[in-house]
């Protein structure tokens, strides 16, 4: 999005809307993402251009469930750029380019998954996580209730839901992963904070997500075809000819 908002405005790699963009785009609250927004708002044409694309589309702020970081849902977006030298081959060679590029990522990817010692994935939770319960110490959590609690933090406070899985900064809705608020009230009350994670961060589940192996298509004289499809296709090939006559 923000590299479509650059080329259509012709903006200069350091301009000010681009890094208010980026600011609002990453914002999890409203009230954050309106403070940046309204910045952006001083160009009615860029403003109208994000709009009519859809807030839901690229803020944390407006995103509808959950998408862990991830800020599209267009695949497309995420594989043309490697395979922007295969877009020029023919179809059947490009096909063989994909097969081969999913190889070596399962191939990669699992070996990274076996590797891996940690409760949850090196980069996407484990690193993260670290460095919120680093935060987390310099912060004082008051009880509410048994499954309320209120974190201060400097000056402002955050209210955290243990059951609802909800914290006031939202964060912690939007990516699943325990939030620096959420890591100190389990300090507080000695819980395990790895349990507060999704189960889509963590090693056994990237592991399991790697555990298929993709095979090259084979040449076509060495393919084992069934009965039941060969039939078929002679069944097929007799009405063309019936159709033709």
């Amino acid at each position: 999005m923000k590299g479509n908002m650059k080329h259509t405005f012709k903006l200069e790699k350091r301009d000010k809307l681009l890094l208010y963009f980026e600011q609002a785009a990453k914002s999890y609250g409203i009230s954050k993402f309106d403070h940046h927004f309204c910045k952006i708002k001083g160009n009615d044409e860029v403003a109208q251009y994000l709009e009519s694309a859809g807030l839901h589309k690229w803020s944390k702020a407006h995103i509808d469930g959950c998408r862990y970081n991830v800020m599209t849902t267009n695949i497309a977006e995420s594989i043309n750029s490697v395979l922007w030298f295969a877009r020029m081959l023919p179809v059947v060679h490009l096909i063989d380019e994909i097969i081969n590029l999913l190889v070596k990522w399962f191939s990669k990817s699992r070996d990274f998954a076996l590797k891996c010692t940690s409760t949850l994935c090196p980069d996407f939770g484990e690193k993260k996580l670290r460095r919120r319960l680093e935060c987390a110490s310099r912060m004082n959590v008051v009880k509410l209730n048994h499954v309320e609690y209120n974190v201060v933090d400097g000056d402002m406070d955050c209210h955290v839901h243990l059951t609802n899985n909800t914290c006031s900064r939202r964060n912690f809705q939007l990516e699943q992963l325990p939030c620096k608020h959420v890591d100190v009230v389990c300090r507080f009350l000695k819980l395990y904070v790895y349990s507060m994670a999704s189960r889509y961060y963590t090693r056994n589940t990237w592991l399991n997500a790697y555990s298929y192996t993709i095979n090259p298509v084979q040449p076509q004289e060495l393919w084992v075809i069934p009965e039941d499809v060969t039939s078929t296709k002679s069944e097929k090939d007799d009405q063309k000819k019936m159709t033709v006559l």
